[in-house]
């Protein structure tokens, strides 16, 4: 199985991309938002989850080991597949679902497209307890938004991440944080 891969990127869209590896172009599917923030020819390592079924060999790629942790925890619920799985870390960081999980909030879970009320119960019965290390240890879903929309504008992630650390995100919405950090990095 393939579980690293490291090469180029040759091109996106927004389900996947095709990464150039030793002159071997290995299609990938990954998460919007890491989608979003790349740019053609560049150099990328991405943790890989090899889906194989009986008609098709498909690769999940991650930027880092905690997207595809959450990715393997999500596909173990039975009734999740790797595309509902790879649909909740596009409209969610990993500590929003661990801590929506924790919270029992079948609501939050419910807003990604194809998960409805009863799947979102199930990832909760099946999911409660295992993910608890992983709440609070990252951004929150409005955080993580005013991420992908500076990421988009193509601001470093150094640039991001200094200018994250300085907002103060209490009982603000997402659209006026954008415009705080906007204002911050000019």
């Amino acid at each position: 199985m393939i579980g690293f891969l490291q090469g180029k990127v040759i091109t996106k869209n927004e389900q996947s991309l095709l990464l150039n590896v030793s002159g071997v172009g290995y299609k990938v599917s990954a998460p919007l938002p890491l989608l979003i923030s790349l740019l053609d020819g560049q150099d990328l390592t991405l943790h890989i989850h090899t889906h194989v079924r009986e008609d098709a060999l498909t690769l999940f790629g991650f930027k880092d080991e905690l997207d595809l942790f959450l990715f393997e925890k999500l596909i173990a619920v039975s009734g999740i597949g790797p595309k509902s799985a790879l649909a909740m870390l596009s409209v969610h960081s990993p500590a929003s679902i661990a801590d929506a999980v924790e919270r029992e909030d079948v609501q939050a879970l419910s807003h990604t497209p194809g998960v409805g009320k009863k799947t979102a119960e199930k990832i909760i019965l099946e999911l409660r307890g295992k993910l608890s290390h992983l709440v609070g240890s990252k951004e929150t879903d409005t955080t993580y938004e005013v991420r992908l929309a500076l990421e988009t504008l193509g601001y470093s992630p150094k640039e991001i991440h200094d200018t994250l650390q300085k907002l103060h995100t209490e009982n603000k919405s997402t659209s006026a944080l954008i415009k705080e950090a906007l204002s911050q990095l000019q």
